[in-house]
C-alpha cells in the first residue's frame, strides 16, 4: 500500500529537523528561555564593560567653529572632556557642562570615528562689540549678551555704557541703541569703526577716518549710506566729522574751509553737501 499524502511531509520535515544536544532536547521550554535570557544577560553585560574600556578610547580630537580668539583653556577643557569618553559610549553633554561658564560656545555636536576619531563641531556667538563700564571691558554680542572665553577682545568696537549688565544681559539704553546701529552698519565700515559714544547725541568713531554724527538711532541704514556716499568723495578726504543727522542732507567739515568743498549733485542720501565752516553743525 503506497504511503498517505499526509505522511510524506513528516518524515520530510523529520529528516531535515537539525539534530540538538541530547540534553537541550531534553529540557523544558521554560528553562530553554531562561538559558537564552542569562546568555543575552551576560553578553550586554560584556559590551557594556567593553565599550568604555581604552580599547575605544578617545584620542583623536578635532574641533571646527571655535573662533581663533577663543581662550586656550576653551579649547583644553573640550579636549580634556572629550578624551575622557569613548567612541562607542559619547556624551555630548559632558562637553557642555565642561563649556557651562563660557557663553562663547552656544551650541556643540559631535561626531565619532571608530575607534579613536572625534571631530566636535561648535556653534560660537558672534562678539560685536566691548562695553566700557567705567574702564571694565566686557565683550557682547549684537542683542548686549556678555561673552566669556574670548582672550583678545582689542579688534573690537567699544560702546560707552552706564551701567554694569544684570543676568549676563546689558540693560543700558544707549548701550542697547549703540549695538543695533553697529548691527545695521555695512560690513565696510563696521570693521573701521572703533568707537561709538553718547557725544553729540550718538557718534560713530572710524579708525583713519572722521567721526560720523548720527545724533540718533534713527533710520540708521539711511544713515550708513548716506556717511559711506560722503566719505567715497574724493573732497570728502580729510573731514574732521560727517553729520548725517538727516541723511538726506549729510555734511562734513574739512581742515581748511575757505577752499575745501564736497562733491554734490547727486539726490537722496547718496548727495553731499557742501562743506561747512568750523562752526557748530545746526542739528
Amino acid at each position: 500500500m503506497p504511503p498517505s499524502v499526509e505522511w510524506v511531509p513528516q518524515r520530510v520535515a523529520r529528516a531535515w529537523r537539525p539534530a540538538l544536544p541530547g540534553a537541550w532536547r531534553r529540557t523544558s521550554l521554560a528553562t530553554r528561555a531562561t538559558a537564552v535570557a542569562v546568555l543575552a544577560l551576560a553578553m550586554g553585560l560584556g559590551w557594556l564593560a567593553l565599550r568604555d574600556s581604552s580599547l575605544f578610547a578617545v584620542e583623536n580630537v578635532v574641533i571646527d567653529g571655535l573662533p581663533a580668539s577663543a581662550q586656550p583653556i576653551v579649547v583644553e577643557q573640550l579636549q580634556t572632556a572629550a578624551r575622557e569618553q569613548t567612541t562607542t559610549d559619547f556624551s555630548v553633554g559632558a562637553l557642555r557642562r565642561a563649556l557651562a561658564q563660557y557663553t562663547l560656545v552656544a551650541g556643540l555636536r559631535a561626531e565619532t570615528h571608530f575607534p579613536h576619531g572625534l571631530t566636535i563641531v561648535v556653534t560660537a556667538r558672534q562678539a560685536i562689540a566691548r562695553l566700557d563700564v567705567n574702564g571694565v571691558l566686557l565683550a557682547v554680542d549684537a542683542h548686549g549678551r556678555v561673552i566669556t572665553g574670548l582672550a583678545d577682545t582689542a579688534h573690537l568696537p567699544t560702546v560707552d555704557a552706564a551701567r554694569m549688565p544684570v543676568g549676563g544681559v546689558t540693560a543700558d539704553p544707549f548701550a542697547l541703541v549703540a549695538l543695533r546701529v553697529l548691527g545695521d552698519a555695512p560690513q565696510s565700515l563696521r570693521d573701521r569703526v572703533v568707537a561709538i559714544t553718547p557725544a553729540e547725541g550718538l557718534t560713530v568713531y572710524l579708525h583713519a577716518g572722521p567721526r560720523l554724527i548720527f545724533g540718533n538711532a534713527d533710520l540708521p541704514h539711511a544713515k550708513w549710506d548716506s556717511a559711506a556716499a560722503v566719505l567715497a568723495t574724493h573732497s570728502a578726504r580729510g573731514a574732521a566729522y560727517v553729520n548725517v543727522t538727516v541723511p538726506s542732507r549729510p555734511s562734513a567739515q574739512v581742515g581748511d574751509p575757505a577752499t575745501s568743498g564736497l562733491a554734490t549733485g547727486q539726490s537722496g542720501a547718496a548727495s553731499a553737501a557742501s562743506s561747512l565752516s568750523n562752526a557748530s553743525l545746526q542739528q
